[in-house]
């Protein structure tokens, strides 16, 4: 996001060669700011994969089993959250569910009478136009 500090209003006056002059500088600005951003992401994705050791991936099926196993950075940082989740780390736990997909979904009933609630406001409406013309 840019920082608003640095935007300048367009002026009258100004000439239409150097607004798009001025917008193509910010537009330079901008794409620069992007690829760096995604060159971040990139070299966090290696990282996240990246092998703690030299050597083959371990491959465990048991949580006892990660202690000392070559793993992924990824792998390793997960491991160390779930252990902190076992400790009872309640927010540890939470971003292992949410990271895992298993976020629970926020649901509205909406299970209340439309029609019932379509009267009620219309009423309201009707009583508030009712009272501002001195009815």
């Amino acid at each position: 996001m840019g920082n608003l500090s640095n935007l300048k209003p367009f002026q009258k006056g100004r000439s239409r060669e150097e607004a798009a002059a001025a917008g193509a500088k910010g537009g330079k600005a901008s794409g620069e700011a992007r690829r760096r951003k995604a060159e971040l992401k990139k070299i966090a994705k290696e990282v996240l994969y990246m092998p703690l050791k030299t050597g083959e991936l371990d491959e465990i099926e048991a949580f006892a089993e990660a202690k000392g196993a070559n793993l992924t950075v990824g792998e390793a940082a997960i491991l160390s959250v779930a252990n902190r989740a076992l400790k009872g780390d309640y927010n540890a736990l939470a971003f292992l569910r949410d990271t895992a997909g298993e976020k629970p979904v926020e649901k509205v009933d909406i299970g209340a009478d439309v029609d019932r609630a379509s009267e009620e406001i219309s009423a309201m409406i009707a009583a508030k136009k009712a009272k501002e013309h001195g009815e």
